[in-house]
């Protein structure tokens, strides 16, 4: 007790006052339903909606957008939905809902522009997973709020460190579209570091 007196161990740190949203669950079940959808005989959604190189080209840019809304089959959905639900609702309580998906969705679509871009060949994919990472993006920069206040670069390091180690422990799977889960992340990490300087009416 002695040699700990004088330390600051704890800390207020700037935030909403909330640890998790349960909104985040709303983003699940809507990949849920269009899983169900596409699933059915006869549906198109998925060759329709999956990221295509050769057809981004052809000019259906939409498709950046609508494979994340797409998954390969069930255990490809319940991966994505289990460590989503828990990421959205951490990233929208720490941003808001609306502004936490919005910003994620638009990180994860640039995750697929990344694999447009990066992937030497034609390139196909689908799933939420960039955008899952793209929630842990906004999340790796949460350091920059607590910086603002202390103006110790120690938070900023230990958020990022952290965000990084979970990316490479889920996102570097064999077999997964690596390239649009780091670009999720990249893009939700750049998403996340405007909102934290952008003014607080917005």
């Amino acid at each position: 007790e002695k040699e700990n007196r004088g330390w600051n161990w704890r800390q207020r740190l700037p935030g909403t006052g909330l640890i998790f949203h349960w909104a985040g669950i709303a983003p699940c079940l809507l990949f849920a339903a269009f899983f169900i959808l596409s699933e059915q005989p006869h549906s198109a959604l998925k060759p329709l909606g999956m990221m295509d190189s050769k057809a981004v080209s052809a000019g259906e840019w939409w498709r950046l957008f609508t494979a994340i809304c797409l998954h390969a089959d069930a255990g490809h959905l319940i991966a994505n939905v289990t460590t989503g639900f828990i990421l959205f609702g951490m990233a929208m309580a720490r941003y808001g809902a609306g502004v936490a998906l919005l910003a994620a969705y638009l990180a994860g679509a640039g995750g697929n522009l990344a694999g447009y871009f990066l992937y030497s060949e034609p390139h196909r994919g689908l799933g939420a997973s960039g955008m899952v990472m793209a929630a842990l993006g906004l999340l790796g920069v949460e350091g920059i709020a607590a910086w603002r206040t202390s103006r110790t670069t120690h938070w900023i390091r230990r958020t990022a460190a952290a965000a990084i180690l979970v990316l490479v422990l889920m996102g570097f799977s064999e077999g997964t579209d690596v390239i649009a889960h780091v670009g999720g992340f990249f893009f939700g990490a750049i998403f996340g570091s405007i909102l934290h300087f952008a003014p607080k009416s917005v």
